[in-house]
């Protein structure tokens, strides 16, 4: 197989195992230069076998959806540094609902060491490290849905709906050219929905890597959420046009 063919072929498994990667990233791994990488970009995309998008590129899979466990080990170092300024915001006393998703479940862990909260998630793995912590902790019950680890359903909506919180905190899937944040479960979107609507506060975390890549199903615009937290390498230009609709708050690190 010719280098370039090989190279070409390499680039595309990165870019669908992960959903995205940057220019950078790709000239690094591949030893060449920029321009090289963005010519077998713009030749992937004329294939239609993906999205050659600001500075890097989008998977055209959007309908893939990885297990829970496979995506709690994407990004670790991202999400572990967001969620750290996540917890700054939660006051003393708080009421708080977590839903899925791998960095909520980062947030989780640290949530454990408070004893002052009283928390509700859909979340089996959240609720699982909630059981050694001293805030009273509460699981929905529902429908089990294995490829997000959550409950979802008729039962999940009517028990979030009696329940009035001061603070929520969701995951999102890619929301490159969306408005809002999004997820690629139309289920777990529908059960975000009505989350949001019981928060005084609405919290989305998403990891740098969130703003290039792309989902299906947009759960709310970002008017209607109080603050999305990420990582001070999100992209700028991405980052300053969310910032008109919702604050942008970076990590600390």
């Amino acid at each position: 197989m010719p280098l370039m063919e090989e190279r070409r072929n390499s680039i595309l498994e990165e870019v669908l195992k992960s959903g995205t990667a940057t220019v950078h990233d790709l000239a690094n791994k591949f030893n060449v230069s920029y321009e090289t990488i963005r010519k077998d970009l713009t030749y992937l995309e004329s294939q239609k076998l993906l999205i050659k998008g600001h500075g890097g590129a989008i998977s055209t899979q959007v309908n893939i959806e990885n297990p829970f466990n496979v995506r709690s080990e994407e990004n670790i170092e991202l999400k572990q540094k967001l969620v750290r300024r996540a917890l700054s915001l939660i006051p003393e006393g708080s009421t708080v609902m977590l839903g899925t998703g791998s960095t909520v479940l980062e947030l989780a862990k640290l949530l454990v060491v408070r004893d002052d909260l009283k928390v509700f998630t859909n979340s089996l793995p959240v609720a699982t490290y909630l059981q050694s912590s001293n805030s009273e902790s509460y699981l929905l019950g529902g429908k089990l849905r294995s490829k997000s680890s959550s409950v979802y359903g008729g039962w999940t909506e009517t028990l979030l709906r009696k329940i009035q919180v001061s603070i929520c905190f969701l995951g999102t899937d890619g929301f490159y050219n969306f408005n809002g944040p999004t997820s690629p479960s139309y289920s777990d979107a529908s059960i975000d929905s009505v989350i949001l609507e019981q928060a005084r506060k609405k919290y989305i975390l998403a990891d740098a890597t969130k703003f290039n890549r792309t989902s299906i199903y947009q759960i709310t615009d970002w008017n209607n959420i109080t603050g999305l937290i990420t990582n001070k390498s999100a992209n700028p230009e991405l980052v300053s046009k969310i910032a008109q609709h919702t604050v942008v708050i970076p990590d600390e690190k």
